[in-house]
């Protein structure tokens, strides 16, 4: 038994559309499907919860297989937590991105922020990436990654 791929990445979000809005118009990631998921004991089963009722949002990036799944819970209610990447269990999605300042610019430019500036990323003296880490709406880290070299080796 192996696993064949990486599926899908999701996170809970506080509010689908806003959410959608952001990974779509901001990111330009292709929205597939946004379905209700009500009354439904396999999510019962599955979430660990009873009587779930969410709403899915998938969304895929265009040029790739990668998709992202957004969860808006209503039963049980959303909870907001604290957000820091120190915390264990933190997540965070990486995009591979041609020109990352053209991409902060678009982003703050339609209000969004971000955890500092666009930064060049050294190793043993080499700019290998300049990154930055963005946030979506409800504060989840989104870095930013533009590749100027061979990373993985480096």
């Amino acid at each position: 038994m192996t696993i064949k791929r990486c599926h899908h990445h999701g996170f809970t979000v506080s509010d689908i559309d806003r959410s959608v809005a952001f990974y779509q118009d901001v990111l330009g990631l292709e929205l597939i499907r946004v379905s209700p998921r009500r009354n439904l004991p396999s999510y019962d089963h599955i979430l660990g919860y009873q009587d779930v009722a969410l709403t899915v949002a998938l969304l895929r990036h265009p040029a790739d297989e990668f998709l992202l799944e957004l969860m808006q819970y209503e039963n049980p209610k959303g909870k907001v937590r604290p957000l820091e990447n120190a915390f264990v269990g933190a997540s965070h999605l990486a995009f591979d991105v041609e020109d990352v300042d053209a991409i902060y610019q678009r982003l703050t430019e339609a209000g969004h922020t971000a955890i500092n500036t666009p930064v060049d990323i050294e190793r043993e003296g080499v700019v290998v990436a300049r990154a930055v880490y963005a946030l979506d709406p409800d504060g989840i880290s989104i870095e930013l990654f533009q590749e100027m070299g061979d990373v993985v080796n480096s």
